[in-house]
């Protein structure tokens, strides 16, 4: 994958009408035989739901260069079957009974405040913005798509900081006790777009490239090309040694080299005899991302690990090394190492670099819990019946 540096330049690219052109793309998704594609052939691979199809279109082979992806057709069929999965190709897509659930969930809230919180939080929701004459409780009684709800929050949060912050200040205390860090962390959108990008992915990826306004990059992400951009750099702005795409797609849904990592604690499970989640994480962590103290059942099963394959392994050398598993650069420490040369002593055979992580997946969207495996494969599907497409 191309350095952040490429990303950064063609930024404009991709939410603009230019694009950069890249000097690399994902191992896992290009095969050197492949022809480069234009806008004009990647339309002739999306699906007949797909309107406008040249607007998606451009948006795809725009968000594949901007991000130092070359477009071809398993790269743009790759974005698509992402896309599929996740909206249906809508930019800001309905959520059926979504102001029921929003209801319910300040309902909870509500009650979880001591008497003295409950008319502060009446008072919050009472107010209106200059732009609508609308109370915030009546415009979230009617709020059908995540950008709805999601402006509606922001509208609150930004009113209130900016005119009242005795107010704000004091809503952001009552934050604390919903057990959140602030007012904004009641927000319940996490994820946005045509592609579900994480928001707190997004935000951070635009601040490292230019400086951007969170504001701004959660209103490009219920664009078209915004949305698709975003969804792309999550997709492939990373490089791994996937020989398959479903991986990439599993990480999409749980996180970056979660398929890598679930493959770490399968590994530690089967020398030590033990069943360990797959979840991908050997860390724990918070909602920021900042990774937790706490020893997790994977970090006290590669202790026992080390005790026994690697004993010049320290503890702190074990969570120095798991401070990485986010990155390519996991792969060079000695935790690694030593698993790989234990597993491949003990049972003839070197390890899987992969597998897909078990994790479930809860949402308002499905009738029942679905998991990490169920979304990859639901993608690869998607791709796979895109690859068949004639884009010539």
């Amino acid at each position: 994958m191309g350095a952040r540096l490429v990303v950064v330049l063609g930024l404009l690219g991709a939410l603009g009408c230019g694009a950069t052109r890249p000097a690399t793309s994902g191992p896992d998704v290009k095969a050197p035989a492949e022809v480069e594609l234009d806008a004009r052939q990647i339309e002739r691979l999306l699906p007949a739901k797909a309107k406008p199809a040249s607007v998606w279109a451009e948006a795809v082979w725009n968000g594949l260069l901007a991000n130092s992806v070359i477009p071809t057709q398993t790269s743009a069929c790759a974005v698509i079957a992402v896309v599929a999965q996740e909206s249906g190709f809508q930019a800001d897509p309905v959520v059926p009974g979504l102001a029921k659930l929003v209801k319910a969930r300040l309902d909870g809230y509500r009650d979880k405040l001591p008497l003295l919180g409950k008319p502060l939080f009446a008072r919050l929701l009472s107010g209106r913005s200059p732009e609508d004459a609308r109370s915030f409780e009546a415009r979230l009684d009617t709020v059908r798509t995540e950008g709805d709800l999601d402006r509606v929050f922001r509208d609150m949060l930004r009113y209130y900081k900016a005119n009242h912050p005795t107010t704000f200040a004091a809503a952001n205390f009552a934050g604390k006790l919903f057990d959140v860090e602030n007012l904004a962390a009641l927000n319940p959108i996490t994820t946005a777009g045509s592609m579900q990008v994480n928001v707190r992915f997004a935000e951070e990826w635009a601040r490292d490239a230019k400086g951007a306004d969170p504001d701004d990059v959660r209103e490009q992400l219920y664009t078209i090309k915004g949305g698709v951009f975003y969804g792309t750099a999550r997709l492939m702005g990373f490089e791994a040694g996937y020989d398959d795409p479903v991986y990439r797609f599993a990480d999409y849904n749980a996180g970056v080299y979660a398929s890598r990592n679930a493959a770490v604690q399968a590994q530690v499970g089967t020398l030590l005899g033990l069943k360990l989640a797959w979840d991908g994480d050997l860390l724990s962590y918070e909602p920021d991302g900042t990774p937790k103290p706490d020893e997790t059942e994977t970090m006290r099963a590669l202790e026992a690990f080390a005790l026994k394959y690697a004993p010049k392994l320290s503890s702190c050398s074990l969570r120095e090394d798991a401070l990485k598993e986010k990155t390519k650069k996991f792969e060079n420490t000695k935790t690694w190492a030593e698993l790989k040369r234990a597993f491949a002593a003990k049972l003839g055979r070197p390890p899987k670099y992969a597998i897909l992580p078990d994790v479930a997946i809860s949402s308002p969207k499905f009738t029942q819990t679905r998991s990490t495996a169920w979304f990859a494969q639901s993608v690869d599907r998607r791709y796979r019946t895109c690859l068949d497409a004639k884009p010539l």
